[in-house]
């Protein structure tokens, strides 16, 4: 499930989605650390960062309006060129500062990058102004173990809301 090189055409950002540098999020969302997710030192256990990930992941399809759990849809015939089936292939995550118990964290999100058969996810989880972690998830389209080219609905969807632009 190879990408293009860096810098080739399919590896250049579709127009309309924000750079890298970019500081626009379209997605927030809120969450408070619970007692479960920390540990005697009451500081978030580091694997709980990704789950909040997953859940800023889910929030951003929601309110672009992209159904990722389309179980029927998957098993027809057209599937892997009309349905997304993502699975998580890389995740990096930069810690900057502890999130502790009962802290009222905001979770940023946004696709900052469309390959042809793969995009990534961005998430930064912030208290208050400051900068707590920063997670990246690389997911790819796979339909029977195969990586197949993103669906078009996707791609507009996506476009759509990192523009401002989805109803």
């Amino acid at each position: 499930m190879t990408e293009s090189a860096p810098g080739s055409a399919q590896e250049t950002l579709p127009r309309g989605l924000p750079d890298a540098s970019s500081p626009h999020f379209p997605l927030s969302t809120q969450l408070r650390v619970r007692w479960s997710e920390v540990d005697a030192q009451q500081v978030v256990f580091n694997g709980h960062y990704l789950m909040y990930a997953d859940i800023c992941f889910t929030e951003y399809f929601r309110a672009a309006d992209i159904d990722q759990w389309n179980a029927q849809s998957l098993n027809r015939p057209d599937a892997a060129q009309q349905e997304l089936d993502n699975y998580v292939v890389q995740a990096s995550l930069t810690y900057r500062s502890p999130a502790r118990f009962d802290d009222l964290l905001t979770l940023k999100g946004r696709i900052s990058r469309l390959g042809t058969s793969s995009f990534t996810f961005e998430c930064r989880m912030q208290r208050g102004e400051t900068l707590l972690c920063t997670v990246e998830l690389v997911s790819v389209n796979a339909h029977a173990g195969a990586a197949k080219p993103l669906p078009a609905a996707f791609r507009e969807a996506v476009l759509a809301f990192e523009s401002g632009t989805s109803t």
